[in-house]
């Protein structure tokens, strides 16, 4: 079996049709060569995709990286805002789109190296995402501090409304967290700067 020469979608599916039917009548050890060998080709597919010109700097991966803020500014500042007003709809709104939109983008960006397993990895990309891994998690603490800090304040200070927004705006933030960790320190081979 020779893998699909084609590059379209239906070429692909086709080759991932036949894969999983090879698999079936195989071994388990066949079968696990089999399905390793057709998941590294497909990340070797994604790996050789270039970006888009647009996302290929590192000002753009860096202002993408700000979108991993945007889900826990608009859950906090809908907590202080009438419930049912539509101000709080569309910040909601545009936090919930930040979090939708920085999981496409984030992980495009660096070519999801995030979610690779390290087995995959060479030892630069595997610094580099240690790295900024570790950032991610003081960054995951502070915003949590934020949050911890913003309830301590509740009914001392500041008096709220509606807790909800801030709890999935922490949370939204802090799935999109290790992509924008590595999509500001992110740099290709040949990158400039």
């Amino acid at each position: 079996m020779t893998p699909s020469a084609g590059t379209s979608r239906k070429s692909r599916l086709q080759h991932h049709r036949q894969v999983l039917a090879a698999a079936k009548d195989a071994t388990p050890e066949e079968r696990r060569a089999l399905l390793e060998t057709a998941r590294r080709e497909t990340r070797d597919r994604r790996l050789a995709r270039p970006l888009p010109r647009w996302m290929a700097t590192r000002t753009s991966r860096r202002t993408l990286a700000g979108l991993a803020a945007i889900p826990f500014a608009c859950g906090a500042a809908s907590a202080y805002l009438p419930a049912e007003s539509p101000v709080t709809y569309g910040v909601q709104m545009v936090g919930a789109i930040a979090v939708l939109a920085g999981l496409g983008l984030l992980r495009r960006a660096t070519k999801e190296l995030s979610e690779i397993p390290d087995s995959d990895l060479d030892e630069r990309e595997l610094d580099d995402r240690n790295q900024a891994l570790k950032g991610a998690y003081v960054a995951l603490l502070i915003l949590l501090g934020t949050a911890v800090v913003l309830t301590i304040a509740d009914g001392l200070v500041l008096s709220t409304v509606d807790w909800k927004p801030l709890v999935f705006g922490t949370f939204g933030s802090a799935v999109l967290l290790p992509s924008a960790a590595i999509a500001w320190d992110y740099r290709e081979l040949d990158d400039e700067g």
